[in-house]
């Protein structure tokens, strides 16, 4: 028989640790659950191997980053808030996740939670089995879920991670909604544009096919954009198709991505509206990371990837080598150079006060609401911009028909 070395956590909650003799870790999972225990780590402690589920866990992250069906944001705000709640009123971690199971609505948070109850039973914790879960979830939810098991204080961290996902559900169904109509202006202003130029256009002019008199330049041209419209659109679908998926490739492609993100940073009225949503999302990663005990270094290696702009993404990776130089956070993001004067001071302070994880959650709740203002002032903007092009290009349309009615009322008068 060997001897282990556990990390296992009480019904209330609590973490404890002990030495158990078995044939195997098998066996010990089984004595700790017959203890009532969950366990969070099982090792030997000749230190040879470690949790076997860790391990499996970790390829069965990768494998799922690339083949696996990803949880949606506001799925997992639901599933988060609920847990929290069936734990608080003293249900274990197990009995939680079957009735949640039991109760979902879409078949991939179903596999998702009954793949969670089937490990956390056989003594896994509950961030390993989500780490070996059919379904994908951002590594910052499992790194707090991780920090929440080993301190002891699970229910606590889920009440703060599920408040987080809920505001980042929120925010993204805000900016969605913010966009969803300049979107839908621009694909019906397509959809018109061509159905004249195939439908209208045609049987409209071919009224002057029978003139003696040359037809007007903008009416000429008019004919001639319709006639290649007619003729070429599957072509036109066709190179459509093919710039879209061009453009898909060029960006997974790290130099040009990065090229883009820059210029879509700095482009006048968007600039504002996406560094203050990536800065809200991260500084309300970062302050749960940090309220739930992870260290600050590890903190901002796992905030980064919650960065979907490339440049911010990578300054944010360059202040974890200077915060592990010896920087203060305040002063890593002073010299990021894109962070808002007002996140900065009360970075500052937060560190000065040891308060550095309630200043970025309080930083991140003041983004939040001027990432709805800033959506709000750039669909105000787009609105009469679409409305003028669409204008301009009906108003060319219909001069190009008018015009040659005006000169034949001239030739008869």
């Amino acid at each position: 028989m060997a001897v282990f070395e556990y990390r296992a956590l009480t019904q209330q909650g609590q973490t404890t640790k002990g030495v158990l003799e078995g044939d195997g870790e098998r066996q010990i999972r089984q004595m700790l659950r017959d203890q009532g225990l969950s366990p969070i780590e099982i090792r030997a402690l000749d230190g040879s191997k470690k949790s076997a589920g860790q391990a499996s866990g970790r390829a069965q992250q990768t494998h799922q980053a690339w083949f696996g069906a990803k949880i949606k944001v506001d799925e997992l705000a639901l599933f988060t808030r609920e847990l929290y709640t069936l734990l608080d009123a003293g249900i274990p971690l197990n009995q939680a996740l079957k009735s949640l199971a039991g109760q979902a609505e879409s078949k991939t948070l179903t596999r998702f939670l009954s793949s969670l109850h089937t490990r956390v039973s056989e003594g896994y914790s509950l961030a390993t089995a989500m780490e070996m879960a059919p379904a994908k979830v951002s590594h910052d939810i499992i790194a707090t879920i991780q920090a929440g098991e080993e301190s002891g204080h699970l229910d606590k961290v889920l009440s703060r991670l599920a408040d987080a996902v809920e505001q980042r559900d929120q925010l993204n169904k805000k900016m969605k909604t913010a966009l969803i109509y300049p979107a839908l202006m621009v694909v019906v202003a397509v959809l018109i544009v061509f159905f004249l130029m195939v439908y209208v256009v045609p049987k409209v002019v071919s009224v002057f096919d029978n003139m003696q008199q040359a037809l007007p330049p903008l009416t000429q041209g008019l004919l001639s954009v319709s006639e290649f419209v007619q003729n070429q659109w599957p072509l036109m679908l066709v190179a459509a198709v093919a710039l879209w998926l061009w453009s898909i490739w060029l960006m997974r492609q790290a130099k040009w991505r990065f090229k883009v993100h820059t210029l879509m940073m700095n482009a006048p009225g968007l600039k504002r509206f996406l560094i203050y949503a990536a800065t809200a999302r991260w500084a309300r990663t970062l302050g749960v990371l940090l309220s739930s005990g992870v260290p600050i270094k590890d903190a901002l290696t796992i905030s980064a990837e919650v960065m979907t702009l490339d440049p911010m993404k990578q300054a944010v990776l360059k202040m974890v080598t200077q915060v592990r130089e010896g920087k203060t956070v305040g002063t890593a993001m002073t010299d990021a150079g894109f962070f808002p004067p007002l996140l900065l001071n009360l970075v500052k302070t937060g560190e000065g006060k040891g308060q550095l994880d309630n200043m970025l959650l309080k930083g991140a709740k003041h983004y939040e609401l001027s990432v709805e203002t800033a959506a709000a002032t750039l669909v105000s903007i787009l609105e009469p911009m679409l409305i003028i092009i669409m204008g301009g290009v009906v108003l060319t349309i219909v001069l190009a028909i008018m015009m040659p009615i005006f000169e034949m009322n001239q030739m008869v008068g």
